[in-house]
Protein backbone atom coordinates (compact mmCIF):
# COMPACT_ATOMS: atom_id res chain seq x y z
CA UNK A 1 0.00 0.00 0.00
CA UNK A 2 2.70 2.40 -0.13
CA UNK A 3 6.55 2.21 -1.11
CA UNK A 4 9.59 3.53 0.59
CA UNK A 5 8.68 6.85 2.43
CA UNK A 6 12.09 8.22 2.48
CA UNK A 7 12.08 8.11 -1.57
CA UNK A 8 10.11 11.62 -3.06
CA UNK A 9 8.33 8.58 -5.45
CA UNK A 10 4.75 7.96 -5.54
CA UNK A 11 2.05 6.25 -8.20
CA UNK A 12 -0.61 7.27 -9.96
CA UNK A 13 -2.89 4.64 -10.31
CA UNK A 14 -6.16 4.28 -12.11
CA UNK A 15 -8.59 1.84 -12.15
CA UNK A 16 -11.76 0.68 -14.75
CA UNK A 17 -14.49 -1.56 -14.85
CA UNK A 18 -17.83 -0.30 -16.81
CA UNK A 19 -16.82 3.25 -17.00
CA UNK A 20 -14.54 5.29 -18.79
CA UNK A 21 -15.43 8.85 -19.65
CA UNK A 22 -12.12 10.12 -18.35
CA UNK A 23 -9.81 8.03 -19.67
CA UNK A 24 -8.61 9.64 -22.78
CA UNK A 25 -8.68 12.83 -20.97
CA UNK A 26 -6.60 11.30 -18.29
CA UNK A 27 -4.04 9.66 -20.88
CA UNK A 28 -3.98 12.87 -22.47
CA UNK A 29 -2.58 14.53 -19.47
CA UNK A 30 -0.42 12.05 -18.59
CA UNK A 31 1.23 12.48 -22.43
CA UNK A 32 1.41 16.32 -21.75
CA UNK A 33 3.29 15.92 -17.99
CA UNK A 34 5.40 12.93 -19.27
CA UNK A 35 4.11 11.07 -16.88
CA UNK A 36 3.92 7.17 -16.86
CA UNK A 37 0.57 6.15 -14.84
CA UNK A 38 -0.54 2.50 -13.99
CA UNK A 39 -3.44 1.14 -15.44
CA UNK A 40 -5.26 -1.88 -13.54
CA UNK A 41 -8.65 -2.69 -15.77
CA UNK A 42 -11.63 -5.66 -15.42
CA UNK A 43 -12.09 -8.48 -18.35
CA UNK A 44 -15.44 -6.74 -18.93
CA UNK A 45 -13.58 -3.43 -19.89
CA UNK A 46 -10.66 -4.78 -22.33
CA UNK A 47 -13.50 -6.74 -23.91
CA UNK A 48 -16.05 -3.65 -24.24
CA UNK A 49 -15.70 -2.36 -27.78
CA UNK A 50 -15.88 1.43 -26.94
CA UNK A 51 -13.09 1.10 -24.46
CA UNK A 52 -10.87 0.22 -27.04
CA UNK A 53 -9.45 3.33 -28.02
CA UNK A 54 -8.58 3.78 -23.94
CA UNK A 55 -6.57 0.60 -24.26
CA UNK A 56 -4.84 1.32 -27.06
CA UNK A 57 -3.59 4.61 -25.95
CA UNK A 58 -2.37 3.00 -22.74
CA UNK A 59 -0.58 0.75 -24.68
CA UNK A 60 0.88 2.88 -27.21
CA UNK A 61 1.95 5.46 -24.63
CA UNK A 62 3.56 2.11 -22.87
CA UNK A 63 1.12 2.60 -19.31
CA UNK A 64 1.52 -0.14 -17.24
CA UNK A 65 -1.94 -2.67 -17.28
CA UNK A 66 -2.81 -4.98 -15.33
CA UNK A 67 -6.06 -6.61 -13.58
CA UNK A 68 -8.79 -5.46 -11.09
CA UNK A 69 -10.67 -8.34 -11.41
CA UNK A 70 -11.78 -10.52 -14.66
CA UNK A 71 -16.20 -9.32 -13.88
CA UNK A 72 -15.46 -6.81 -10.72
CA UNK A 73 -16.45 -9.39 -8.02
CA UNK A 74 -16.95 -8.45 -4.25
CA UNK A 75 -14.67 -11.07 -2.44
CA UNK A 76 -14.94 -10.19 1.00
CA UNK A 77 -18.53 -8.62 2.64
CA UNK A 78 -18.72 -5.12 3.21
CA UNK A 79 -19.86 -5.48 6.72
CA UNK A 80 -17.50 -7.87 7.50
CA UNK A 81 -14.25 -8.20 5.47
CA UNK A 82 -13.46 -11.43 6.82
CA UNK A 83 -16.43 -12.73 5.05
CA UNK A 84 -15.44 -14.12 1.98
CA UNK A 85 -17.86 -14.21 -0.83
CA UNK A 86 -16.49 -16.23 -3.18
CA UNK A 87 -14.53 -19.78 -2.94
CA UNK A 88 -10.79 -20.36 -3.94
CA UNK A 89 -11.76 -22.05 -7.20
CA UNK A 90 -14.03 -19.20 -8.24
CA UNK A 91 -11.34 -16.49 -7.30
CA UNK A 92 -8.51 -17.98 -9.11
CA UNK A 93 -10.87 -18.46 -12.25
CA UNK A 94 -11.87 -15.04 -12.11
CA UNK A 95 -8.63 -13.69 -11.79
CA UNK A 96 -6.86 -16.01 -14.56
CA UNK A 97 -9.67 -14.94 -16.94
CA UNK A 98 -8.42 -11.31 -16.55
CA UNK A 99 -5.16 -11.99 -17.11
CA UNK A 100 -5.65 -14.42 -20.12
CA UNK A 101 -7.73 -11.13 -21.66
CA UNK A 102 -4.83 -8.65 -20.70
CA UNK A 103 -2.35 -11.69 -22.68
CA UNK A 104 -4.75 -11.31 -25.71
CA UNK A 105 -4.03 -7.50 -25.88
CA UNK A 106 0.46 -7.97 -25.30
CA UNK A 107 0.06 -7.04 -21.85
CA UNK A 108 1.06 -10.36 -20.36
CA UNK A 109 4.90 -9.38 -18.97
CA UNK A 110 5.78 -7.81 -15.36
CA UNK A 111 2.48 -7.50 -14.48
CA UNK A 112 2.42 -9.22 -11.63
CA UNK A 113 0.71 -6.47 -9.62
CA UNK A 114 -3.16 -6.67 -9.56
CA UNK A 115 -6.08 -4.27 -7.80
CA UNK A 116 -8.79 -6.37 -5.93
CA UNK A 117 -12.37 -4.96 -7.29
CA UNK A 118 -13.52 -2.13 -4.99
CA UNK A 119 -10.05 -2.73 -3.11
CA UNK A 120 -11.70 -4.41 -0.58
CA UNK A 121 -10.13 -7.81 0.33
CA UNK A 122 -8.96 -9.63 2.95
CA UNK A 123 -5.56 -11.91 4.13
CA UNK A 124 -6.96 -15.08 2.81
CA UNK A 125 -7.23 -13.52 -0.82
CA UNK A 126 -3.64 -11.88 -0.46
CA UNK A 127 -2.65 -15.80 0.31
CA UNK A 128 -4.55 -16.95 -2.78
CA UNK A 129 -2.83 -14.34 -4.86
CA UNK A 130 0.26 -15.21 -3.47
CA UNK A 131 0.00 -18.75 -4.32
CA UNK A 132 -0.73 -17.78 -8.00
CA UNK A 133 2.35 -16.02 -8.14
CA UNK A 134 0.40 -12.54 -8.12
CA UNK A 135 0.56 -9.35 -5.49
CA UNK A 136 -2.59 -7.76 -4.48
CA UNK A 137 -1.69 -3.69 -4.01
CA UNK A 138 -4.19 -0.74 -2.63
CA UNK A 139 -4.02 2.97 -2.60
CA UNK A 140 -2.08 3.98 0.61
CA UNK A 141 -4.53 5.24 3.68
CA UNK A 142 -4.38 9.28 4.05
CA UNK A 143 -5.67 9.92 1.14
CA UNK A 144 -9.13 10.41 -0.20
CA UNK A 145 -8.77 10.49 -3.75
CA UNK A 146 -10.31 7.40 -4.02
CA UNK A 147 -13.91 8.74 -3.30
CA UNK A 148 -13.72 10.29 -6.65
CA UNK A 149 -16.17 8.12 -7.68
CA UNK A 150 -19.31 9.50 -4.83
CA UNK A 151 -21.95 12.10 -6.25
CA UNK A 152 -23.84 13.92 -4.29
CA UNK A 153 -26.85 11.72 -4.05
CA UNK A 154 -25.09 9.40 -1.75
CA UNK A 155 -25.14 12.02 1.18
CA UNK A 156 -22.48 11.87 3.69
CA UNK A 157 -20.53 9.37 1.58
CA UNK A 158 -19.97 12.43 -1.41
CA UNK A 159 -17.26 14.29 -1.61
CA UNK A 160 -16.88 17.12 -4.00
CA UNK A 161 -12.73 17.39 -5.62
CA UNK A 162 -12.61 20.49 -3.57
CA UNK A 163 -12.39 18.38 -0.10
CA UNK A 164 -10.64 15.81 -2.00
CA UNK A 165 -7.78 18.00 -2.97
CA UNK A 166 -7.55 19.72 0.36
CA UNK A 167 -7.00 16.06 1.73
CA UNK A 168 -4.03 15.33 -0.83
CA UNK A 169 -2.35 19.15 0.48
CA UNK A 170 -3.19 18.50 3.66
CA UNK A 171 -1.09 14.82 3.93
CA UNK A 172 1.77 17.05 2.00
CA UNK A 173 2.43 19.32 4.77
CA UNK A 174 2.77 16.09 7.51
CA UNK A 175 5.93 13.91 7.96
CA UNK A 176 7.19 12.19 5.02
CA UNK A 177 4.52 13.88 2.85
CA UNK A 178 3.69 11.89 0.30
CA UNK A 179 6.47 10.04 -0.20
CA UNK A 180 5.73 6.66 -1.57
CA UNK A 181 1.89 7.09 -1.91
CA UNK A 182 0.33 5.19 -4.61
CA UNK A 183 -2.52 7.55 -5.23
CA UNK A 184 -5.82 6.23 -6.88
CA UNK A 185 -8.08 8.23 -9.48
CA UNK A 186 -11.20 6.39 -11.24
CA UNK A 187 -11.03 7.34 -14.93
CA UNK A 188 -14.78 7.07 -15.08
CA UNK A 189 -17.42 8.13 -12.79
CA UNK A 190 -21.35 8.29 -12.75
CA UNK A 191 -22.87 10.74 -14.50
CA UNK A 192 -24.36 12.20 -11.21
CA UNK A 193 -20.97 13.24 -10.50
CA UNK A 194 -20.13 17.03 -12.16
CA UNK A 195 -17.73 17.56 -10.30
CA UNK A 196 -15.32 15.16 -11.67
CA UNK A 197 -11.76 14.73 -9.94
CA UNK A 198 -9.50 13.95 -13.32
CA UNK A 199 -10.06 17.34 -14.37
CA UNK A 200 -8.05 18.72 -11.59
CA UNK A 201 -4.68 16.06 -12.55
CA UNK A 202 -3.10 18.46 -15.23
CA UNK A 203 -2.72 21.16 -12.07
CA UNK A 204 -2.16 18.69 -9.14
CA UNK A 205 0.96 16.87 -11.22
CA UNK A 206 2.07 20.41 -11.46
CA UNK A 207 1.96 21.22 -8.09
CA UNK A 208 3.29 17.80 -7.04
CA UNK A 209 6.07 18.19 -9.63
CA UNK A 210 7.37 21.88 -7.89
CA UNK A 211 7.45 20.34 -4.41
CA UNK A 212 10.19 17.63 -6.06
CA UNK A 213 7.87 14.50 -6.36
CA UNK A 214 8.56 12.11 -8.72
CA UNK A 215 6.21 10.12 -10.83
CA UNK A 216 7.19 6.66 -11.38
CA UNK A 217 5.43 3.31 -12.69
CA UNK A 218 4.11 1.02 -9.94
CA UNK A 219 7.13 -1.45 -10.33
CA UNK A 220 9.58 1.25 -9.64
CA UNK A 221 7.68 2.53 -6.50
CA UNK A 222 7.92 -1.25 -5.27
CA UNK A 223 10.85 -2.90 -6.27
Amino acid sequence: MRGDSLQKQLALIFTGHDLADGGLTVLKILKEKDVKGSFFLTGDFLRTSKFRSVVKEIKRNKHYLSAHSDKHLLFSDWDNRQGLLVTKDSFIQDLEMNFRELEKLGFRTDNKYFIPSYEWYNQEIVAWSEEMGYVPINYTPGLRTAADYSYPEMGKRYLSSDDIEKGLWEQNKKLNGLNGFIILIHMGTDSRRKDKFYHRLGKMIDKLKKEEYQFVDIRVLLQ
